[in-house]
């Protein structure tokens, strides 16, 4: 005869925040605290800033690069059509 298996599953119960551990120690919360994400995001917030920087800087020189090597293909293109 084929009867249904339960299965129990034992959950442990959860210690609420600042409850001593075994040890005697408080626990510690499962999150970090509001001041690590605000140093966190300042600090991304900053490379965020130098990256734009850096970016800028290269878009300049890029547009510098391609303004100075215009003028020397256009020049060979001169000189190769006077030939």
């Amino acid at each position: 005869m084929n009867t249904p298996e339960h299965h129990i599953m034992i959950v442990p119960k959860r210690r609420p925040q600042g409850d001593k551990n075994t040890d005697g120690e408080a626990s510690k919360p499962k999150f970090p605290a509001v001041r690590y994400f605000q140093i966190h995001f300042q600090h991304m917030e900053s490379q965020l800033e130098l990256t734009n920087r850096s970016l800028e800087t290269l878009q300049q020189q890029m547009a510098e690069l391609q303004a100075r090597f215009g003028t020397v293909h256009t020049e060979l293109e001169r000189s190769k059509t006077e030939k």
